[in-house]
Order: structure tokens, then sequence, then C-alpha cells
């Protein structure tokens, strides 16, 4: 078994700069020039999606594509976390399945039934093996998946459906933050790959391993047997429950007519608001992205005006609406008094910033914060 695997090769510093769809960012490297990068991991990279950014790109050699390089790391709170998500089978190929499976024949890229799967390992029995490269991890706890997966939830089902009629398998996380010390899967963007995930770890083994990248494109496993956690995730994605934050953009001023508030006038830009739900947290988010509706909370006026309406769900047992509007307090540049917090002791729980809060590091690092610690124990 090697010990390490280059990843990429002769990478060059690039910075942040937008990203126009899922495939492709736009960068700027070092001479100050504009690129249009490949980027190779279709996850919404929310957390790294700040402008200025430090990436490492890879130059491509063929002068007809599309794209001048393609996007392979990021520097990131003092690690490089590999992108190219398809590395991550190469990684469980060369440093950790020949661990797992001594002396067995890996082949890459199985078919059954027709479904595929990363590989089949022959050995003294046959085992399928799906992989996912889990790039989202915070304050040492890594999660899978950071958008919706609708096609991870139905490999996970096709393993179960393989086991229950006689074969063995297993799912493996390879996770490209050295300093993991636990993974979940993610209740708070994708509840039914969490269930799913937890179901079937009941039937196959589900695994993690964390890995270090070095600046020359060369990763390492620095722990093999991550500790997995599916139960806490799958509980609540069922109780469907928690918090929630709501980025509300307003293109141009817009008075309210909410008389309860005064009427105020709101400038254009973007608007934090934090609410919760007890009970039918997903019903309720998707109620506040229609434009038409009965109005019956303050932000029912200000979504009717705005131009659009991102969720950004907090999953918890605990009661975390106004800590966390306690939190947005302190980063926005104004509040509007009053709103949404009627029953509370709070101020406000809606707050103005006039860029995109959602790429300004400090109001990042404070909700991922509640996804990642604040959703289990607050400070």
């Amino acid at each position: 078994m090697s010990e390490a695997l280059q990843i990429f090769e002769q990478p060059e510093e690039a910075s942040f700069v937008e990203r126009p769809n899922r495939f492709v960012m736009m960068v700027r490297d070092r001479r100050g020039e504009l690129l249009r990068a490949h980027c190779p991991n279709s996850g919404k990279l929310t957390e790294f999606l700040v402008p200025g950014q430090e990436l490492l790109i890879q130059r491509h050699r063929n002068p007809s594509r599309s794209t001048h390089c393609s996007v392979v790391a990021v520097r990131y709170k003092e690690k490089l976390i590999f992108l190219r998500a398809d590395r991550a089978n190469r990684i469980a190929e060369e440093l950790v399945l020949p661990g797992l499976f001594p002396g067995a024949e890996i082949r890459p890229e199985w078919s059954l039934d027709g479904s595929r799967f990363d590989f089949l390992i022959r050995g003294a029995k046959e085992t399928l093996v799906e992989v996912k490269s889990c790039t989202l991890g915070e304050y040492g706890i890594a999660m899978f998946p950071d958008a919706p997966t609708d096609r991870g939830s139905r490999h996970v089902r096709e393993l179960v459906r393989l086991v229950n009629q006689g074969y063995d398998a297993r799912v493996l996380f390879v996770i490209a933050h050295r300093d993991t010390r636990r993974f979940m899967p993610n209740p708070h963007t994708d509840p039914e790959f969490c269930i799913t995930l937890d179901e079937a770890s009941k039937l196959m083994p589900v695994g993690a391993v964390s890995v270090d990248t070095d600046e020359e494109g060369w990763s390492r496993v620095v722990n093999g047997d991550v500790p997995v956690e599916t139960r806490t995730a799958a509980e609540l994605a069922r109780a469907n429950a928690g918090a929630y934050v709501l980025l509300i953009r307003l293109s141009k001023p817009l008075r309210l007519s909410v008389m309860s508030l005064g009427e105020p006038d709101l400038a254009a830009g973007y608007y934090l608001y934090a609410g919760s739900a007890r009970t039918n947290l997903r019903q309720r988010l998707v109620r506040h992205q229609r434009k038409r509706k009965k109005h019956h909370w303050h932000v029912d006026y200000l979504i009717a005006g705005a131009e659009s309406v991102r969720v950004f769900p907090i999953r918890s047992f605990l009661d975390l609406e106004c800590a966390i509007a306690g939190d947005l307090s302190e980063l926005a540049e104004a509040e509007v008094p009053g709103f949404g917090s009627s029953d509370c002791r709070c101020d406000s729980h809606l707050f103005y910033f006039s860029q995109n809060p959602f790429q300004q590091r400090r109001v990042l690092d404070r909700l991922l914060w509640y996804r990642h610690v604040g959703f289990e124990s607050l400070r």
C-alpha cells in the first residue's frame, strides 16, 4: 500500500472572484489575470466562496477546453483542502482499500443490477464499496453532504437492497480535513440522506478517513478510522425541528406595510432573519420561499417585496433562535427594531448588511459554528 498519492501537480496560486454555476469559477491568478476555471466539485462549497479566498489552480494543457484551468484545492484555516471529488476514489483505491482488504483484487466502477458502484472487492468474499468525498469540516466535525444529494441516497439504498440479497457492502467517506475528530451525515442540508445512511449502518460498515494534502498535491491518510455518528443526525432529521436563517435580498428600497412596526423603510441590500420551528421545519422553509401566501408573520411582508430568499436551516433539539439573533446583531450594520421579536426579549430578529453576508467570513464562521457545534450544545 502506498503511503502517499499525488492528486494534482504544478499548482499555481489564485484567488476566488465568483462562481457563475456549479462547475465554473472565475478566479484571478498571481498576475491579476481573470481566468475561467473548472470547478471539479458540484457541492455548494459555501464556506469557501468568499471573494479573495486563496485557491490552488492547475492549468489545462488542452487549449481547446472552455476553461483555462481547474481549481484543485483551497487554503482554508491553515489547511489545504483538495476539491477534486474524483480524487477521493483514487485515495480510497491506493491508500485505504488495500489495508481494509489485504491481498484482495480491487475492481473500480463495477456495474450490478443496473447500478454502478465505485468498487468491487474480490477477496474471501465479494464486497461492494461506495466512496464519498467530504470537503465540509468545521470545528473538528466533518459532515456530508453540503447540498442535497438524491444520487447519494439512491446509492446507499441500492447497497442496502443488495446486502439483503446476500452481498457484502460498505460506505467510505474520504474527508479532506486532517483535523477531523468526528464524522456525521449532515442533517441541516439533507435529512433524507441522514435517515438512509443510519438505516444502512445497521447492515454494513460505514467508515471515514481523514486526509492531509500538501502544497505539491501529495495526499496522505492521517486517520484511517475517524469515528462515525449516524444516529444523532437521523434523530434530528426525523424530528424536523430547529432554527433557521433566511438570507433576503432587496434590489430596491421597500416600505414595510406593517403598522405594528411603524411601517419602516428598508434600504436596498441584504437582510438576515432568524427564526425557528419546533415542528415542521422543512414545511416552514418551503413556505418562506413562496412569494404568494397569506401574510401571517412580519417576515411574510418582507419576502413579498424581496428579489430572492435563501434558507439556511440549523436542525436542533435546542431553542437557538434568540441566540442566533443575538450573534447576528453583533455582526450586522443595522437592525429593524421589533421585527420578528414580539414574543421574546430580543430587540430584533432582522439584520441589515450592505454586502452579501454569506460572502463574509465572520458571518459564515458563526453560522457554521451553530451547524457543527451549537446545534448540540450552546456555549
